[in-house]
């Protein structure tokens, strides 16, 4: 169970010169407020401090790329649709995107600026605890971990990235400021590399003070998944069904949950509960928090919930089809939970709705509905979707920023290592090992338990029941790649989930995003994605 919150004190100990691949562009301005890393590395608990930087890298307080990281990962797909803006999600839900898109540069800056953070860790570790290199290992340990997950994302975003694993020291470290592409094999042997490292080198579980920070159960998670992803598309490297199996067993059953302190809770809404963060299910997540020094938090429910779910000012950037709502059974705990169909008006007056006012949605009209007024809440000019509620639905604390919530970013839970094991189980021709993981997660949720009789059943139910647990959580469009199957997702589509703007064909060039344009212009040692 793993999920990071730390003081602003503990963050700005480790203020880094800002020399990156991502941020090159800055380079000749002069660092401020900068500390050498003899300062930082002078024993270990500055070590420490320094491997709190990595974590807080991924919550830093330029936040809007958090919102860009979950429409790559959760738009384009035949239920994926306009929010009630409208314009949030567009052009990545109907496939309009071009290589000057704003959220590839935000989300690979984003990435590139935790390399740099854990390659300066990585490097510098042993100077902390001179003569005692074991005393080291563990905080590489979290660093590589850290710095795996990067590259994991940005090589199912972006294919093949420029592999930087060293330090950069200086402007004169060319061949790592404008280091060319490496193949995507390659990105994930590092990544490989990193998270044995890790899984070897981190306790089982973490409890206590230390409660938060990566272990070796969420290395072993990890790691199972990348292997799963790798024995998909587009590398087919399908022997790595058989090591995501052997993995991805080590965390479960009754002895192996106790040992690496995870399980699925009882109740599917108590995982994403503020009270409950940190709790046993969560595998991988990075915390946030408010107060008036870090007003801004996580901005996903600002963007995601519908107006007036919590406080009255939400934006909903994206929406999801009623299609999707109506996969769900009636008794299915987590419909109601993952999309907003109806809801009780909150916070100030808005759109024309007061507190207290029901809301409900209408797919006839494609719009949520004030019953009090009988008018559409916002625009009624375009069908807009059903908002995205999987997040803990309480109002932003006091005194922060409109966008600042406190609900921790969770990037993995258990029941997606249950679902990855199933999924390797039945490809690796053991599907009666796989149904019960499969059941084991639609019980909990109390939906009905399945019996599927072949292999090609099995594998599309657990291919729904991801979709039905995870959607939202940074996995939908790397599943759809890893399976091959975005060209049937497209044909799928209808017109009038697109607002205003025609659906692009399928063409091959849609499975992988293209690189940063401005990455592009800046490193003459970059080759753009083909088709882009």
């Amino acid at each position: 169970m793993t999920t990071i919150k730390f003081s602003v004190k503990i963050a700005s100990a480790f203020v880094l010169l800002l020399i990156c691949h991502a941020c090159r562009e800055n380079l000749e301005e002069s660092p401020f407020s900068s500390l050498s890393k003899e300062v930082v590395f002078k024993d270990e608990e500055g070590l420490n401090q320094a491997t709190i930087g990595v974590y807080q890298a991924w919550t830093a307080p330029d936040f809007s790329d958090i919102t860009s990281r979950f429409i790559l990962a959760e738009s384009g797909h035949r239920y994926a649709t306009a929010g009630i803006l409208g314009s949030g999600s567009d052009p990545y839900y109907r496939f309009g995107h071009v290589a000057s898109s704003g959220a590839f540069e935000v989300v690979w800056a984003r990435f590139y600026k935790i390399i740099f953070r854990a390659n300066t860790v990585i490097d510098n570790a042993k100077l902390a605890v001179p003569g005692e290199a074991e005393e080291a290992d563990p905080y590489v340990a979290e660093a590589r971990f850290l710095r795996a997950y990067a590259y994991f994302n940005l090589v199912r975003l972006f294919g093949g990235v420029p592999l930087i694993l060293q330090e950069i020291k200086s402007l004169d470290d060319t061949e790592l400021v404008f280091a060319p592409r490496a193949t995507d094999i390659a990105v994930y042997d590092a990544v490989i590399a990193d998270l044995a490292f890790a899984e070897n080198n981190l306790p089982d579980s973490r409890g206590g003070a230390e409660l938060g920070r990566v272990s070796a159960g969420t290395a072993k998670a990890l790691l199972g998944k990348v292997y799963l992803t790798m024995a998909g598309k587009p590398l087919s490297r399908t022997e790595n069904y058989q090591k995501a199996v052997d993995k991805l067993g080590e965390l479960t059953g009754p002895e192996n949950e106790e040992k690496y302190d995870f399980e699925l809770l009882p109740d599917f809404a108590d995982v994403f509960a503020l009270s409950n963060e940190r709790n046993r299910e969560i595998v991988l997540s990075f915390g946030y928090f408010i107060n008036s020094s870090n007003p801004n938090g996580n901005i996903l429910p600002f963007n995601l919930f519908p107006t007036g779910l919590v406080n009255g000012d939400e934006q909903t950037n994206y929406g999801l089809t009623p299609a999707f709502y109506q996969q769900y059974e009636k008794t299915d705990t987590r419909r109601d939970f993952t999309l907003v169909e109806r809801y009780v008006f909150k916070g100030s007056a808005r759109a024309g709705a007061e507190p207290g006012d029901s809301i409900v949605y209408d797919p006839g009209t494609g719009n949520y509905i004030n019953k009090r007024t009988q008018t559409s809440l916002g625009h009624n000019d375009f069908r807009y979707g059903m908002a995205y509620g999987k997040l803990a639905r309480e109002p932003r604390p006091a005194g922060a920023a409109i966008q600042g919530y406190s609900a921790d970013l969770i990037e993995m839970r258990f029941s997606d290592v249950l679902l990855c094991l199933a999924e390797a189980l039945v490809e690796t021709g053991k599907t009666a090992q796989a149904l019960p993981l499969l059941n084991r997660v639609r019980t909990r949720a109390k939906a009905t338990a399945l019996k599927p009789t072949t292999a090609a059943e099995l594998r599309a139910a657990i291919r729904k029941e991801r979709r039905l647990e995870l959607t939202g959580e940074f996995n939908t469009v790397f599943d759809i790649r890893r399976w091959g199957t975005l060209n049937e997702e497209i044909a799928a589509m209808s017109p009038d989930q697109i607002v205003d703007n025609v659906l692009l064909p399928y063409s091959p060039k849609l499975e992988l995003y293209p690189i940063p344009q401005s990455q592009i212009d800046a490193n003459p040692n970059l080759v753009q994605n083909a088709g882009w």
